[in-house]
């Protein structure tokens, strides 16, 4: 209304009319502004609040989803790709809601709010404004396509760098060890450059877009001004200069929003690329399915069965090949063969990490599949040569598995797996901070929180995966000690490295390009004199030679 209010104002003013009339109409311009004001406050606020919610809620739904998705899904992807959908485009859709939308209805209310005002101003001068808006529509549309591919392009060119960027972060210690920070940052270098060539070219697509909207905007108000005031100099229609003011005042209320729309292209076609990669994200199927519904693994006594199991990664060869056997409750079981025999690969799909191309995996007789793959894992204990730890305390991370733990409890799950002593040692005792990854801990100190922290969730079934390897004779022992002690009265499976370290295991399966080459006692597999002896006898001879040169 404030158009209005302005045109009066202008034929008052001019015609030297009552000045109450005037003193009124300052009033309602008054009134109208203070009204505005607050609409727009709380109209901001509102937005902004919403903004936030949906891209919190987003981000969440995307976490959730990727807890749901399965090992060959990260396999196959950068995790700085993977972390980009949870911040970079969970943001552009943030600044989507609160930036180019937060005018978005109020203006197109505004739009066709002003033209049928502008009908009843002057019929001839309404239609004639009209006739510039398919222009805008025009410009919009030739423009959009285009913008779009860059907006794709430069997404594409981002996921790289954030990839690039997280993976050389995590791999500080090796590339100082390489001495190679200046082509680490040469290669840094011309992604950022090759994303701001991309970028440039995404932003004079849309300054091409927004200056032929301005031009459109020019051009309609002139060709407006000048019928106007040819109709307001000859007094046709009884249109008054104040009309003309007025009339001119709404045309910038009807052009204006247009012009902002266009001008917030870019926003939305990035926000429209971030879309599509997050719906992307969201339809992606986990390969092990973590169905809800499937019924929950009971309490297991910890028989395992592989009946003709077969595998294999995506279209590769099979690296599990028709493995069949037994292993009874509460036996340790090792696993050896030379490197990408397939041990690794066997304990994953027990661990349902992976699902068999064929065959079946038992738990007491019941296959797995038929059950809920978190109730599965719930009853399996897992330490890796590299344990991952969390930031944190050491007491947050021996009770990841179990947060409901007493301190108590902490202390001797640490004690069965020899950490309790180191610990005590340090400034903070458990309640010392062990750094991203377990960075302020050394090797063996994270194999051993690893143990306590398996120790303290007491599966039924544990998997040690080479946890003994890379470490010194003394740190090895001790952590040999805390295997024995927590593997008694549990079925476990253990990858070795070093053969004498298995000499107690019940079976010993043998393992060589995906099949069961060999299974039999330590001293059983000796007296074959086949695969099993030709490993031992040259870890024999490597470590007799290397005796003799520590001699020399």
């Amino acid at each position: 209304m404030n158009p209005v209010i302005i045109g009066k104002l202008v034929d008052h003013v001019g015609n030297h009319r009552e000045s109450d009339r005037i003193i009124w109409l300052l009033v309602a311009f008054g009134g109208i502004l203070l009204i505005r004001t607050v609409l727009v406050l709380f109209r901001n606020f509102l937005l902004q609040r919403v903004g936030m919610r949906v891209t919190c809620d987003m981000r969440i739904s995307i976490f959730s989803h990727l807890q749901k998705l399965s090992l060959r899904f990260y396999e196959a992807r950068q995790t700085g790709k993977i972390v980009s959908r949870v911040t970079d485009d969970t943001n552009a859709i943030f600044m989507l809601v609160t930036g180019a939308s937060i005018n978005v209805v109020s203006d197109f209310i505004t739009i066709f709010g002003v033209m049928i005002f502008l009908l009843t101003q002057n019929v001839r001068l309404a239609l004639l404004t009209y006739a510039v808006l398919p222009f805008f529509l025009i410009n919009y549309i030739w423009h959009r396509r285009r913008m779009r591919m860059e907006s794709r392009r430069h997404r594409r060119n981002w996921d790289k760098v954030m990839g690039f960027l997280y993976e050389r972060i995590a791999s500080t210690r090796l590339i100082k060890s390489f001495a190679t920070e200046s082509s680490e940052i040469d290669a840094f270098r011309d992604g950022i450059e090759a994303d701001f060539i991309n970028h440039s070219r995404l932003n004079w697509r849309n300054s091409l877009l927004g200056a032929g909207a301005e031009m459109l905007n020019g051009l309609g108000t002139l060709v407006v001004l000048a019928y106007g005031s040819w109709l307001a100099y000859n007094n046709i229609d009884h249109f008054t200069v104040g009309k003309l003011v007025a009339f001119s005042l709404y045309l910038g209320l009807l052009y204006a929003p247009i012009v902002r729309t266009v001008e917030s292209n870019t926003l939305i076609q990035r926000a429209v690329t971030a879309l599509e990669k997050i719906f992307t994200l969201l339809d992606t199927k986990p390969q092990v399915p973590d169905n809800e519904k499937k019924p929950t693994l009971p309490d297991i006594k910890g028989k395992i069965t592989f009946d003709h199991v077969c595998f294999s990664y995506g279209s590769r060869e099979a690296v599990i090949n028709d493995i069949s056997f037994t292993v009874e409750p509460g036996q340790m079981v090792a696993l050896v063969g030379p490197s990408g025999a397939g041990k690794s690969t066997i304990i994953s799909l027990l661990a349902r990490f992976y699902e068999p191309l064929f065959g079946h995996i038992l738990i007491d007789d019941q296959d797995i599949q038929l059950f809920n793959a978190q109730s599965v894992r719930r009853q399996i204990g897992l330490v890796m040569q590299d344990s991952v730890l969390f930031s944190g305390t050491i007491a947050e991370n021996i009770k990841y598995g179990r947060p409901d733990a007493t301190h108590a409890e902490v202390i001797e799950a640490a004690q069965a797996a020899n950490a309790h002593e180191f610990i005590l040692e340090l400034s903070k005792g458990y309640m010392s901070k062990v750094g991203e990854r377990g960075v302020q801990l050394s090797g063996g100190q994270r194999q051993r929180i690893a143990i306590a922290r398996v120790i303290l969730k007491n599966p039924r079934i544990l998997i040690f995966d080479e946890a003994t390897s890379a470490l010194d004779t003394h740190t090895e022992r001790l952590i040999q000690e805390a295997m024995e002690r927590v593997m008694r009265g549990r079925t476990s499976f253990v990858i070795a490295h070093r053969l004498s370290t298995i000499t107690n295991a019940n079976q010993i399966f043998v393992m060589e390009s995906g099949r069961l080459a060999e299974c039999g006692t330590h001293v059983e597999l000796l007296q074959k004199g086949g695969l099993f002896r030709k490993l031992h006898d040259l870890q024999f001879s490597e470590k007799t030679q290397g005796e003799g040169k520590s001699q020399d």
